[in-house]
């Protein structure tokens, strides 16, 4: 029931704070990370809120003040309890979909393995993929990510997705 309750916390604050993108239309920063384990695997989310049955590449806001890089490895860090290493910016990306200008930076790391923890609040899984054999329900922009990095490409465009 608790689980249940926070889940709802989670999506009213997601409606509120797209509320506020599309009234107020900030300039926010944010960073995501392709997660690359030594057997060939990307590691994915899913959320509690906002498409939860969509995989995403794992990633949030960059805090006031707070390096874009130390962010990213920070969120993958909260999200999944994996620690990621050898973090290269791939590209930076914008997001005007939702009414704020969400400028993401994207990085490529390496993760030594280890079995990814979702906190059953905020994302409700957490899990390796080969390269090879992504989730169907995958994001597009995770998936244009991940190909662009595996393939050894640069972004096509910087626009998300």
């Amino acid at each position: 029931m608790a689980t249940r309750l926070i889940h709802h916390a989670y999506r009213a604050a997601q409606y509120v704070r797209l509320l506020y993108w599309r009234v107020v239309r900030p300039d926010v920063y944010g960073a995501k990370v392709v997660v690359i384990g030594l057997d060939q695997t990307v590691l994915l989310i899913r959320h509690s809120y906002a498409r939860s049955d969509m995989y995403m590449l794992p990633g949030g806001g960059v805090r006031r003040g707070e390096d874009v890089m130390a962010a990213a490895a920070r969120e993958v860090w909260e999200e999944t309890g994996i620690v990621v290493d050898a973090l290269s910016l791939h590209g930076r990306f914008l997001d005007m979909a939702k009414g704020a200008r969400n400028h993401i930076s994207v990085f490529a790391a390496h993760a030594s393995g280890g079995v990814p923890c979702a906190d059953g609040r905020e994302i409700i899984e957490a899990a390796w993929f080969s390269l090879d054999a992504l989730p169907t329900n995958i994001s597009s922009a995770s998936l244009k990510r991940i190909l662009e990095i595996r393939d050894g490409r640069l972004p096509d465009f910087d626009v998300w997705p």
